[in-house]
């Protein structure tokens, strides 16, 4: 699903969206291993792409985990939260980079 949002961008290096993007992994990353058994995990890929162009910045957060033995929980619902978290996450700390 795209989610557009308007926050107006603050000045913002190449630089410092490749640290954002970085640290928006590890929140994901983070996120994940708090709710799915590190055991059944064989497989966890997380990236997120910013790209600025023309003044927007478009958001691409891809998320992969492969288990090896079912934890009884929609995988795909939670795939879907932690983007939406990632995203949550990215927007709040573009904010606090405005002010």
């Amino acid at each position: 699903m795209t989610r557009t949002v308007e926050i107006g961008l603050p000045e913002i290096s190449t630089d410092r969206l490749e640290e954002i993007a970085e640290q928006c992994e590890e929140y994901i990353t983070k996120y994940l291993l708090q709710k799915i058994p590190e055991k059944s995990i064989e497989n966890l890929f997380v990236s997120c792409a910013l790209i600025l162009d023309n003044g927007q910045l478009d958001v691409d957060i891809q998320i992969d985990v492969d288990q090896s033995y079912d934890t009884g929980q929609s995988l795909d619902d939670l795939l879907e939260e932690a983007g939406d978290r990632g995203t949550d996450w990215l927007e709040k700390q573009l904010m606090e980079m405005k002010t």
